[in-house]
């Protein structure tokens, strides 16, 4: 999960008086901590799931012109109280076309429901397979809900699929920890 900055991080990071804040939280029954860094103009810098005992450097996003790094409009551990404090967001982190526009749609869902990868794909011109590759590269998990993307197996099996290109480690488990919390799951 290590990287090097982006030229736009080091702009932040070398301007004067403008000292980047680096946030955690842990979410209820999800092993692992959910980490940002924001610029002191409120643009978000980086942001990934860790290992709380041994917290990796954040993987800086890449520098983008015309990227919106604007941060979501809602405090993580306010929604590791309360699902509900989740809330959508018009911006949308660098990356190719293609998963900008997945991006965006993903965060149009509200908490409480999922769409599967089909879905996605119908609703943004795509393939399934190729909306499960831009939810493996969202740069914001949580702020951009990828893990409210489900595979078509769900409403029949319960089957969450992967998340972050995890199927069955930790980080599948933080998936499905997440369903639970908005109520799509059981704690079962």
């Amino acid at each position: 999960m290590a990287g090097s900055p982006s030229p736009l991080a080091f702009r932040y990071l070398m301007s004067a008086g403008s000292t980047p804040q680096s946030q955690r939280c842990l979410l209820p029954g999800v092993a692992l901590a959910f980490v940002w860094l924001e610029s002191v103009r409120g643009e978000l810098l980086a942001c990934e799931w860790q290992d709380p005992d041994e917290p990796d450097e954040l993987t800086m996003l890449v520098d983008i012109p015309g990227a919106d790094l604007q941060a979501p409009r809602f405090e993580p551990s306010a929604y590791g109280r309360d699902a509900s404090a989740w809330r959508p967001t018009s911006a949308v982190p660098p990356g190719s076309a293609h998963s900008r526009r997945v991006w965006a749609a993903l965060s149009k869902i509200p908490v409480g429901e999922v769409r599967t990868y089909a879905e996605i794909a119908a609703q943004v011109g795509s393939a399934p397979r190729a909306v499960g590759q831009a939810c493996r590269a969202n740069p914001w998990p949580l702020f951009i809900p990828c893990h409210r993307v489900v595979s078509s197996r769900f409403r029949v099996s319960r089957d969450v699929g992967g998340y972050a290109g995890d199927q069955v480690g930790e980080l599948a488990q933080v998936k499905r920890l997440l369903l639970v919390h908005e109520g799509v799951l059981s704690r079962d």
